[in-house]
């Protein structure tokens, strides 16, 4: 298996390859209809930053990884290919973007997730934090988390990873 980080300087083909992967899992297997997969989708800037994994020449798994805050990573849009899901493909995508987190400097790193994913998540060492979503890392405005009010509770959604 091949690892490429992928950043606004890469080649095209890697933004296709995560596209493939994140239609693949979401839109084919999720039934999630492909104008609301992509519609929140901005236009690749400079911070742009994600993972993808290639097996054999074909597109297996991606994620995106982001920093919402100096002191914090975020992954989100984790997508793992039907035919490779149950493989060890999402251990060794979580384990790339964490170590590309680190060396960022980052302290935390939180995971925005579906609930069917827990599981896989807690496996891989994080922990559910009630109340919490990590979307909302980057909907605040604040220069930093430690500037998020104490007790702060998002209203859509009961549930984030960190």
């Amino acid at each position: 298996m091949d690892i490429y980080r992928v950043t606004k300087e890469s080649p095209k083909w890697l933004f296709k390859a995560y596209d493939f992967a994140r239609t693949d899992a979401f839109v084919f297997g999720q039934n999630i209809p492909i104008s609301v997969e992509y519609s929140h989708d901005e236009p690749i800037g400079d911070d742009y930053k994600a993972v993808v994994i290639v097996d054999d020449n074909k597109p297996v798994a991606g994620c995106k990884v982001s920093f919402p805050f100096p002191e914090v990573g975020k992954i989100g849009r984790v997508c793992v290919i039907r035919e490779y899901q149950r493989k060890g493909v999402g251990k060794i995508l979580i384990n790339e973007a964490e170590k590309w987190i680190r060396e960022y400097g980052a302290e935390k790193i939180v995971i925005n997730s579906q609930d069917r994913a827990q599981k896989f998540y807690e496996k891989q060492g994080y922990n559910l934090v009630p109340g919490v979503n990590p979307r909302d890392y980057e909907q605040i405005t604040v220069d930093s988390e430690k500037d998020i009010p104490r007790g702060y509770v998002p209203a859509f959604h009961p549930q984030g990873f960190s």
